[in-house]
């Protein structure tokens, strides 16, 4: 109680008296015209250095946000706000705030950056070479078929009796607010759901993501990685958007809790808001979306993101241009004649081909092709969807085979390799160079054997050894000074997993 009543007192001692526009604009006008505005708190970092508190990913990260968070709300005048969601690991909170709690928000010198909580899209709907244009068909016959592997989908849920997908289910979470009053669109009809059932699919964008990932085949065409573990995260609705960032948020800090051995995070939505460049301190619900990540990056996970179908040539949606996020857009993946999909008009089509819906900007991680792909649909049929939903999916798998490949490999790594394959396009419409997804490449460079990977003729990124040449029963640790400290999960450490249904 002393503990609570002290930062409290912090939070709002010495506040300086003029204003330091913490608060967006947009809030405080959505605030006048509706009464309230529903909004992402981003606090600072108490207690620690940011660099500090990255590394401090365990419970005491989780005590010092809650009782920040318990500071801060208890100095809100009670009638001014409603609280919608907190995180574990992120230090901010998700509130529908007034005018005068906006305000105080705004004097407030431990808070960082407080904006309207922004919505999007997932995508949308469409003889499917997109698997052999990348490669990822490949992957089984040198036997990375994601055994011992674990990936996340987040997404408008999966269905998860499927014949493709429902054996691979192995976590089900659901965060799906309305704008604002109560309830929300998970399958209970409230704003979170947990265990069996929390994550099914009333659209089908994420089961064909999802079967594009770890489809068994048995229906639909076979995914990359048929043997992997899948957990299903719904934070769309029926209609395939989502009204808040914060509950994508909701579904990063709850993987980094639940399921923290996850190789990789496919992300196939984006905000309605476009970015150019990086993004990371753009707005609050971004600051947030960027802490999430940090800490599934030093668990060991690499994020991958849809780049966004506004068919933008200098800008992204969020997350993909985060900064630690491989934010992916599409190409087509067959030859054809004058095409019209997701609003734009192209006069022929050919594989490799940047889609002209995709957006893509200077720092636009890779394309992969996305255009159009047949996977896992709903009532366990099959469904083809096209736009960089698709092409997301694509790298996510090829990102977690390898780490099948190479277990030490960190996520900067895996990263790496994805964009230095010599597989390159040229973008007509902005005349910008970028890598093509080959995972065949990418596996290449990220020799399991010999973990050589070469940067621009620099030493190997990884000149350990692997972890099949280490003594039965040993853990390795990876040192890699310029990469920071290896993710500290391996293999060999990891005992049974319970499975949700």
């Amino acid at each position: 109680m002393k503990k609570l009543v002290v930062m409290a007192c912090l939070l709002f001692a010495g506040m300086p008296a003029l204003a330091m526009d913490k608060v967006s604009l947009q809030a405080r006008q959505v605030a006048q015209q509706q009464g309230r505005a529903r909004v992402v708190v981003m606090m600072e970092e108490l207690g620690h250095g940011k660099a500090g508190a990255l590394r401090d990913t365990t419970f005491a990260r989780e005590q010092r946000v809650r009782r920040q968070g318990d500071a801060l709300l208890g100095m809100l005048p009670g009638k001014g706000y409603r609280l919608h969601r907190r995180f574990a690991r992120v230090p901010a909170l998700v509130i529908e705030a007034d005018a005068t709690t906006l305000a105080r928000l705004e004097r407030n010198v431990w808070v960082r950056k407080v904006d309207v909580d922004r919505g999007g899209t997932g995508g949308a709907v469409a003889a499917d070479e997109s698997a052999v244009l990348n490669r990822v068909d490949l992957l089984q016959g040198v036997g990375l078929d994601g055994n011992g592997i674990k990936v996340a989908v987040v997404d408008t849920g999966v269905d998860t009796d499927h014949p493709d997908l429902a054996p691979r289910v192995v976590g089900q979470q659901c965060f799906c607010s309305h704008i604002s009053g109560s309830g929300g669109c998970c399958p209970n009809g409230q704003a979170t759901q947990s265990g069996a059932g929390a994550a099914e699919d009333d659209n089908g964008h994420g089961t064909n993501v999802g079967g594009i990932m770890v489809g068994a085949g048995h229906v639909a065409p076979r995914g990359a990685l048929p043997a992997a573990q899948l957990v299903a995260i719904k934070v769309m609705d029926g209609g395939n958007g989502f009204c808040c960032t914060s509950d994508v948020v909701a579904a990063l800090d709850w993987i980094a809790t639940q399921h923290p051995d996850t190789d990789v995070v496919n992300l196939s939505l984006g905000t309605w808001d476009l970015f150019a460049g990086a993004c990371d301190a753009s707005a609050s619900y971004l600051i947030a979306l960027k802490s999430a990540v940090d800490t599934l990056n030093a668990q060991g996970t690499v994020v991958v993101a849809s780049s966004g179908n506004q068919g933008d040539l200098q800008r992204m949606a969020a997350p993909a241009c985060l900064s630690n996020v491989l934010g992916v857009a599409a190409t087509w993946d067959m030859t054809a004649e004058s095409t019209t999909f997701l609003g734009c008009t192209e006069a022929s089509r050919s594989p490799r081909q940047p889609t002209c819906f995709s957006n893509r900007s200077t720092t636009t991680a890779l394309f992969a092709a996305g255009a159009f792909v047949r996977s896992a649909g709903l009532n366990g049929g099959i469904s083809s969807y096209g736009g960089t939903s698709q092409a997301a999916p694509m790298v996510a798998a090829c990102a977690a085979a390898l780490h099948q490949a190479a277990p030490l490999a960190t996520p900067a790594q895996r990263m790496a390799v994805l964009q230095l394959s010599p597989s390159r396009l040229t973008d007509p419409a902005t005349g910008r160079h970028y890598p093509f997804l080959d995972c065949v490449d990418a596996a290449k460079l990220l020799d399991p054997a010999r973990f050589l990977v070469r940067m621009n003729g620099s030493q190997p990124l990884i000149p350990g050894r692997a972890e099949s040449a280490l003594p039965a029963g040993t853990i390795p640790v990876l040192r890699v000074a310029d990469e920071g400290r290896a993710p500290q999960r391996h293999r060999s450490a990891r005992g049974p997993r319970s499975i949700e249904r």
